[in-house]
């Protein structure tokens, strides 16, 4: 019989039984029960349970003998169909009675399980995942209690084992103090134990930031994010401040720096093990990094935090040497060799840490570079002086090229390109991709030769940096090429081009060095995190609670530990680089687990100044074939462009993909 004409012979049986029993409970029972006559469903007719209706099913009674032999021959007939029919389908859910009394007929009658295997590890996933109301959480939970699933609790709070929270003051900032040893190991047993077992050390990085809650009032979190560098890595707070304004007392990230210096002296206990832990680095950006140091702003005179440089006023801070700078130490910060750079009486809370004042306070290329110099480029070729500007119908060009590539860009980049005319709106995320990759293509043959080469200085040596491999191979060239663009843009853009940001540059090299690349030590992690950290305040009363509830919440979740990427076979993500002179875009696998893809193996070079371009994996594609490849040959992602003049240009990526 087929899958449907069983489900309506299912379906007549289901009913048949129904008015069966509706007879059998009448003589059971006697004329004093109650039937719904106005219901419209035969379901929803069924009498309210009692003890001769179940003697009546089960077979125990003696009366209306030959009335049960009929209704026991329908179930049995009901159970086979049903039988039969989960043999058709594997996830068939069938359509029991809205009542309880349809529900409890059907499981002492056919015996059927529902599927309510880790049900509540789903639900607890979803609502955390997706950031759902409890109030939202609990409706669907009373719905499927109301549908057989009694063994939910009837809360969200009881679900997600939520425990009350509260607050503190300390020095007169309100905040809550989560601890250091409780989030790492809170942490580490999210982790699959198979995976965590052999941990030895932990590596982490600090963050400290402002966080606007709302438009209409000053409220902020600031909290103290930590990031443990294990795959995948995870980003957590240590505590979190509540203020109007920026805080004027760092005690409550003294009680963590504390708790910190005896952690990273001793380690601590997990398990049966003393795991070791070491700071990586403190990494801000420079408005917050001059308050947790206790040091003059970046818009000071002595504001640089790498160097000794006085700054000159050109309608603001420049910082005009570029040569011969004077470095600042670890021992000479200590010692307030420069008070001019300090403020009086006033002690960094991470100076109690066995750290280096200078190296573990890196530059933020996502502030400085992204936000920062190449922000600043844009708004003067878009906005700027008539001598720097590009012409409306440039800058149209360049928006149309724009456009024109948002189908070819990867799906691991947040976001897509947008045009000039939206640059107000544009995210760090798109600073990069242009600084790295889509500038390059979009600003050629537009943008006029001298300022297009000043660019590419810049470009080039971001590429470099940002690439643990070149940084390694290539970093002196690329302090070089930072050196020519922060000269070059005084000479072009005038004095006071040479603001805190663009004076960074000349640092970012060795803090890159020390680190083995940029995204090390970048804050685009704890920048994405921040976000998620604000969605988690509704309302705008108990902020710190609901925050810090929230926390615990998503605390109980898994995390599932970096498995090998699959292979991508649809455009615009299946580009991968085959060798230094060859890339393919995979097409779809074969019987033998083999590729089959389009290889492109005469790959030249795109650019030649200020450098062969395939340095840094931007090559023009050549005539293409199909060949069969094995997937340990693909040695990166990549993406392909065209550019403005109909050829494909392809860039290897260079920035940390995870």
């Amino acid at each position: 019989m087929p899958a449907e004409a069983r489900k309506r012979e299912y379906k007549r049986l289901w009913q048949r039984v129904q008015r069966k029993m509706r007879n059998v409970h009448i003589n059971a029972a006697g004329p004093s029960t109650v039937l719904n006559s106005e219901a419209d469903n035969p379901r929803d007719t069924m009498p309210i349970w009692n003890p001769g209706l179940k003697n009546a099913m089960t077979g125990e009674s003696n009366s209306d003998s030959d009335e049960m032999s009929f209704v026991n021959a329908d179930i049995s007939a009901v159970t086979s169909l049903q039988h039969t029919m989960a043999e058709d389908t594997e996830n068939m859910v069938l359509d029991y009675s809205s009542s309880d009394m349809d529900r409890e007929f059907f499981q002492n009658t056919a015996n059927i399980d529902m599927p309510t295997e880790n049900l509540e590890e789903e639900l607890k996933r979803w609502i955390n995942e997706y950031n759902i109301k409890h109030n939202a959480a609990e409706k669907l939970l009373k719905i499927l209690r109301n549908h057989g699933h009694k063994h939910l609790p009837s809360t969200t709070k009881t679900l997600l084992k939520t425990d009350p929270v509260e607050s503190q003051m300390v020095s007169g900032v309100e905040c809550i103090k989560l601890g250091v040893t409780e989030q790492l190991i809170m942490c580490l047993n999210r982790y699959p134990y198979n995976y965590a077992k052999d941990i030895t050390e932990l590596e982490i990085s600090l963050n400290v930031d402002g966080l606007p809650l709302f438009k209409s009032t000053g409220k902020s979190f600031w909290p103290v994010l930590c990031t443990v560098h294990l795959k995948p890595a995870s980003t957590f707070p240590l505590t979190i401040a509540l203020t109007e304004a920026k805080p004027k007392s760092l005690d409550f990230i003294k009680v963590i720096s504390d708790e910190l210096k005896m952690i990273l002296m001793n380690g601590f206990a997990w398990g049966e093990t003393t795991l070791n832990v070491r700071l990586r680095c403190i990494t801000c950006d420079a408005p917050a990094k001059a308050m947790l140091k206790c040091i003059k702003q970046f818009s000071g005179y002595y504001g640089c935090d790498k160097c000794t440089q006085k700054g000159n006023w050109e309608g603001r801070i420049t910082y005009q040497q570029v040569h011969d700078l004077t470095l600042r130490n670890d021992v000479s910060f200590r010692e307030q060799h420069q008070p001019e750079h300090h403020h009086e009486n006033a002690v960094s809370p991470f100076s109690n840490l066995q750290i280096d004042m200078i190296k573990s306070f890196p530059a933020d290329y996502m502030h400085q570079c992204c936000l920062g110099v190449m922000r600043k480029m844009l708004l003067l070729w878009s906005q700027g002086k008539s001598g720097h500007r590009l012409s409306p119908a440039q800058l149209r060009e360049v928006n149309q090229r724009l456009r024109n590539l948002r189908n070819d860009i990867p799906h691991i980049f947040a976001r897509k390109p947008r045009s000039l005319e939206e640059l107000e709106r544009w995210k760090a995320t798109e600073f990069r991709q242009f600084m790295l990759y889509t500038g390059k293509v979009v600003l050629r043959g537009i943008l006029p030769e001298t300022l297009y080469s000043h660019f590419m200085a810049f470009s080039v040596a971001l590429c470099i940096l940002v690439s643990p491999h070149l940084t390694q191979t290539h970093n002196v060239y690329a302090h070089e090429l930072l050196t020519y663009f922060v000269e070059q843009g005084r000479h072009i853009y005038g004095k006071e081009f040479l603001v805190y940001n663009v004076h960074s540059l000349l640092h970012l090299t060795a803090d890159a060095t020390t680190y083995g690349s940029l995204d090390k030590c970048s804050a685009f992690a704890f920048e994405s995190y921040l976000h998620q950290l604000k969605k988690m305040v509704r309302s705008g009363n108990h902020v710190l609670v609901q925050a810090a509830k929230r926390l615990q919440e998503r605390s109980q979740i898994p995390i599932q530990t970096s498995e090998e990427k699959p292979i991508q076979l649809k455009h615009p993500n299946n580009v991968y680089i085959v060798s230094p002179t060859s890339c393919c875009e995979v097409l779809e696998r074969t019987n033998s687990g083999k590729l089959l893809c389009r290889v492109f193996s005469h790959l030249t070079s795109y650019l030649y100044e200020p450098c062969d371009s395939m340095i840094y994996g931007a090559y023009v594609c050549g005539p293409s074939k199909m060949e069969i490849v094995d997937k340990t040959n693909l040695q990166g992602r990549a993406m392909i462009l065209e550019d403005g003049h109909g050829r494909k240009v392809v860039f290897s990526l260079l920035h940390d993909l995870d």
